[in-house]
């Protein structure tokens, strides 16, 4: 998993001595078109050139996305921008408003970093840190502590949320209180802007010369405040790994109110089961597990079928039979009528482990939730930051 994860020690950040050459540069958006319709993906190229050529090869930026409608409604996207070039696509779903939409387009010279500082460092030398994707990916590296306490960290690489974790090293079982920063959440000036207008929806007339024409942008757009992330150690968390995982991928009808919720991964037990069926007789009332194969038929709730779902989808029996219990979160049953059951039976749904569920993290851990990159393809949203 960790060869998802990009590793940049070797790439280098935007050179401070070029700014005479760099304040000359200048950003090209490009357009897959400037009319479409709903359901339809807005691709946008942006190229970065510094008056007389492409930025060296290596170089690392970021490309800040602000999108804004006739409602006065914005939203905001990063992408990476790697050798002078940075991409990606936006999915206009049937809600959006309908009418004209302004994108702008700011170069920051930073890449992704993380600086942080021990409160109490204790003579710190190395703390380990973890980084857990939203798809499950990891990677973790020790990270050099300064005698203040001080530390970066500057060479991953990822796409939406992670979890970012942090532990003491050398059997240092002291809870670390950390506090963190996100350069890319931080206040900057951009070093190159520009703009460019897309319409959805049929415009009139006089909105369709508007439509190929650059858009006047100003750095102020760009600028934010930034914000300092406090600790959060994990002892003091309200809500148990399981209530964190149905609050996080539980969806829709699936949050009934009426369910037995069982986390798997808070019950060492559970893995010496062969599999779900065997672990959950006796531990539901009213639920009827049948001991005898597994190809249907093996579960009966107040003596209707119960319908089984891995990660809110349907499946049969055996499929789920088959999973094995190390990479099980959290299994919910539903009495019946359960809405999602054929016939108002009950019903079973299980949901797989992420990578965050996983025992990765180590003991005495401070935990943060930080952003990353926008993924490269994603669905405009105007009612959310998108970052």
């Amino acid at each position: 998993m960790k060869s998802m994860l990009l590793s940049l020690f070797s790439c280098l950040v935007l050179s401070v001595t070029g700014q005479a050459q760099q304040e000359k540069g200048r950003l090209d958006i490009q357009l897959n078109k400037n009319i479409l319709q709903p359901g339809d993906s807005l691709v946008i190229k942006v190229e970065y050139k510094d008056g007389r050529s492409q930025l060296p090869d290596q170089s690392l930026a970021t490309l800040e996305l602000i999108v804004e409608n006739e409602q006065g409604q914005r939203t905001r996207l990063r992408w990476p921008l790697i050798n002078g070039q940075a991409s990606g696509a936006l999915y206009l779903s049937d809600s959006l408003p309908r009418g004209q939409y302004t994108l702008l387009a700011g170069l920051q010279r930073r890449f992704f970093e993380v600086r942080g500082k021990i409160q109490e460092p204790q003579g710190n030398g190395t703390i380990q840190a973890m980084l857990l994707t939203k798809t499950g990916d990891w990677d973790d590296q020790e990270v050099p502590v300064d005698h203040d306490g001080t530390f970066a960290i500057r060479n991953w690489l990822f796409e939406d949320n992670a979890l970012l974790a942090f532990a003491g090293t050398r059997n240092n079982s002291q809870p670390l209180n950390i506090s963190i920063s996100t350069q890319l959440d931080s206040s900057y000036r951009p070093l190159a802007v520009a703009g460019r207008a897309f319409y959805i929806g049929n415009p009139p007339a006089a909105a369709r010369s508007i439509l190929s024409q650059p858009v006047a942008t100003s750095g102020t757009d760009f600028e934010d405040k930034g914000s300092v992330l406090p600790a959060v150690l994990v002892r003091t968390t309200v809500k148990s790994p399981a209530q964190q995982f149905n609050d996080e991928y539980v969806s829709g009808l699936f949050r009934s109110g009426d369910e037995r919720m069982i986390s798997i991964m808070d019950d060492p037990t559970a893995f010496s089961q062969p599999n779900i069926f065997s672990y959950l007789q006796g531990r539901v009332a009213g639920l009827q597990i049948s001991p005898a194969g597994f190809s249907g038929g093996i579960a009966r709730w107040r003596g209707s079928p119960v319908t089984f779902f891995i990660d809110e989808v349907r499946v049969s029996a055996q499929q789920v039979g088959n999973i094995p219990m190390t990479d099980i979160a959290i299994v919910k049953a539903y009495p019946p009528p359960f809405f999602g059951a054929p016939g108002g039976g009950g019903a079973i749904a299980i949901y797989t482990r992420r990578g965050g569920e996983a025992n990765y993290l180590p003991a005495n851990r401070s935990v943060f939730k930080i952003r990353g990159y926008t993924p490269s393809a994603t669905v405009l949203d105007m009612n959310r930051l998108s970052l």
